[in-house]
């Protein structure tokens, strides 16, 4: 036997006791099944099937005054481009809330354009911000698509912006992300 052959049958003699020790023999072979990975595929399907930040918003049902605002102050197409956008989204009882506090209806809020405009302002960054980027700025701040900076506080596992307290996060739409807050955040100017 030639030094080559002895190898052949010292790889096969370990191979069989190998196959042995997990319970086949050294005729069974054992192929594991082949799993296409989709990840990222399945992951661009999703973004494409996901609605703007409006679409999205509009499912949550309790987001529509914040919508009717948008409509009013004129600036709501914006939203349905490429993005990136945060939207900090007051609840509709939390528009309820203001509306009490200011003496004003919600006709008298969405008459006012300019008004409106720099409030929605407020609530909306030019990015994505996630909720664990956002719980990670404790004492820092975000600026507004008003050019006013949104400070963030965050107390074990509650977070703040500009005084108002997160209640839902990452709501994911393809282009960008909501917070639901629970306050109407109001301008250093208004």
């Amino acid at each position: 036997m030639t030094f080559t052959s002895r190898r052949l049958v010292l790889i096969l003699a370990v191979l069989s006791m190998i196959a042995t020790a997990c319970g086949g023999s050294a005729a069974t072979t054992t192929t594991a099944p082949t799993v296409a990975t989709t990840t990222e595929t399945t992951t661009e399907a999703e973004d494409e099937e996901m609605g703007d930040v409006l679409e999205v918003a509009a499912a949550e049902e309790d987001l529509g005054t914040f919508l009717a605002a948008l409509e009013a102050a004129g600036i709501m197409e914006d939203f349905h481009g490429k993005g990136p956008f945060t939207l900090f989204i007051p609840t509709d009882e939390a528009f309820s809330s203001y509306l009490d506090e200011a003496g004003m209806s919600q006709a008298e809020l969405l008459g006012g354009a300019e008004m409106l405009e720099g409030i929605l302002n407020i609530h909306i960054v030019n990015m994505i911000e996630d909720a664990e980027m956002v719980m990670g700025m404790s004492g820092q701040s975000f600026t507004t698509a008003g050019g006013e900076p949104l400070e963030v506080t965050v107390v074990d596992d509650t977070v703040m912006v500009g005084g108002a307290t997160v209640e839902r996060y990452d709501i994911h739409a393809s282009n960008g992300v909501i917070h639901v807050i629970d306050a109407v955040l109001i301008p250093t100017e208004g």
